[in-house]
């Protein structure tokens, strides 16, 4: 458990950091890099039942996310998998995805489909954060924030450490 507690430290200081960037503005670089930090710090203490290799991602191309990682030189814990539509995702059979402009409803109806598949689901253009994917980021603002939907997370079959739903918690838009 020490492994766990360190990292969940290291989790909290990351997510910390992120308020020192709140007088650049939301468009630049730094936003970019504080999307990866949140997205690779949600999937890296995230849990799937049964999962013996780093998680595919599917990744739809309309969100920031899909360039980042594009342009990315850094290591990712995660295999990411661009997909232009749902019937993209569904065949890659990945193991979490995350939503650019797709609507919650749209989401849901993708969420539906791979159903009883645990999965990890996270949105950039999901604000109010009632249906669709378990988190939700606010791109739009510096800092990135995120929050929660317990109801979409307890459905997922992914277990997330609590530390990270704590953050959402204080980290919450609106």
């Amino acid at each position: 458990m020490p492994v766990l507690h360190f990292r969940a430290i290291y989790l909290v200081l990351m997510m910390v950091a992120i308020p020192s960037i709140a007088e650049l503005p939301s468009s630049g670089t730094n936003n970019d890099e504080a999307v990866q930090r949140i997205v690779s710090g949600i999937i890296s203490y995230t849990r799937w039942p049964s999962l013996s290799a780093a998680p595919r991602i599917c990744i739809f191309s309309s969100s920031r996310l899909a360039k980042l990682v594009n342009d990315n030189i850094t290591p990712l814990s995660y295999t990411p998998v661009i997909v232009e539509n749902s019937e993209q995702a569904l065949a890659s059979q990945c193991d979490g995805i995350y939503f650019g402009k797709e609507r919650p409803e749209e989401q849901a109806k993708l969420i539906e489909a791979y159903q009883p598949h645990p999965l990890l689901l996270i949105a950039e253009q999901n604000t109010q954060c009632l249906i669709g994917s378990s988190f939700c980021l606010n791109i739009n603002v510096t800092p990135v924030k995120f929050a929660v939907n317990l109801d979409s997370l307890s459905r997922s079959g992914v277990r997330v450490n609590p530390d990270v739903l704590m953050l959402a918690r204080n980290n919450n838009h609106d």
